[in-house]
């Protein structure tokens, strides 16, 4: 039986397990830390872990050699070659793509991407992430496709960490969102943010606004407005059968669906008929990605 270690890399967090026959066991979660001890940090997992061979979804721009260039939330790194690194460590398979591939591989494989075979998936969280499977396989281009995180939404909008203006995640990442609750408490608009002030957090406006504080529910609208004109565009360009939301952030929840939804339909031109659904997986949906990636490479069973 054959154990792979599977790791998803974020920008706050890295999660991790071995996955055996598509079941997650031996999960663990573990701050990020320095970017310049991140190395270091994925082997300590592996061994502490002890798989077979090793599949890694990394942010940022990641080539068929393994190496991750640019991730926007990990400051300080301009060019790593995880897969020399840790391959010279360790003397085993390690495989590396860029998480939200890997996510919404795992999506397509073991949940809400199950039944079609064009599909993208948008990870909501400390930045903004995308996959896109086109014909059952993940779509790559030359190697950087997916990074829906980074199309513009607004030339003169705000600074993002990629160093461009206005992109989605300068919109909708978590850091935009509660920098924007934040706002509206310093104005004084009347809301239950208030009692937060200065320590708001994405958890705390989804709550504020489930339990129907207005400014909280604009907060979330909003992140589903820009959302939507995101997902309009991907749709005209690729027209899929299905949009995935997934991420920490879509734990926001209907307010967030409807919203996105809502300005999808006002702006496809395209068909209008296209599914947008939650993930299912959660935390896992990487890490059973990384799984797939792996077993594919090395011939260990049918992949995709």
């Amino acid at each position: 039986m054959t154990e792979i270690t599977c790791i998803d890399v974020g920008g706050t967090y890295i999660k991790a397990g071995n996955v055996v026959k598509g079941k997650v066991k031996d999960e663990r979660k573990v701050d990020t830390g320095e970017s310049r001890m991140l190395p270091r940090t994925l082997l300590k997992i592996i061994v502490e872990l002890g798989g077979e061979a090793v599949g890694i979804g990394m942010p940022g721009l990641v080539d068929c050699d393994g190496r991750v260039s640019f991730p926007p939330n990990l400051s300080g790194i301009e060019s790593l070659s995880i897969k020399e690194f840790l391959e010279g460590e360790l003397n085993i398979p390690v495989f590396v793509d860029n998480d939200a591939n890997m996510a919404a591989l795992g999506e397509f494989k073991y949940g809400a991407g199950r039944g079609v075979e064009n599909l993208i998936m948008l990870t909501l969280g400390t930045g903004v992430g995308g996959g896109i499977i086109i014909d059952g396989k993940v779509y790559h281009g030359r190697g950087y496709a997916g990074e829906v995180g980074h199309i513009t939404i607004n030339p003169d909008g705000p600074l993002c960490n990629c160093s461009n203006y206005g992109c989605l995640e300068a919109f909708i990442g978590s850091s935009s969102i509660t920098h924007r609750a934040e706002n509206y408490v310093k104005i004084g608009i009347k809301t239950t943010l208030k009692r937060h002030a200065g320590k708001i957090t994405p958890k705390i406006i989804e709550d504020e606004a489930n339990k129907g504080d207005s400014v909280a529910k604009d907060v979330v609208t909003k992140m589903g407005i820009y959302l939507g004109i995101a997902i309009s565009n991907y749709c005209a360009v690729l027209d899929p059968e299905r949009v995935i939301i997934g991420g920490g952030l879509s734990k926001m929840g209907n307010i967030l669906l409807e919203s996105t939804k809502k300005e999808v339909q006002k702006r496809l031109y395209t068909r209008k008929d296209v599914d947008i659904v939650f993930g299912q997986l959660g935390d896992q949906a990487a890490l059973l990605g990384c799984y797939e990636m792996v077993i594919y490479g090395v011939g260990l069973e049918s992949g995709i």
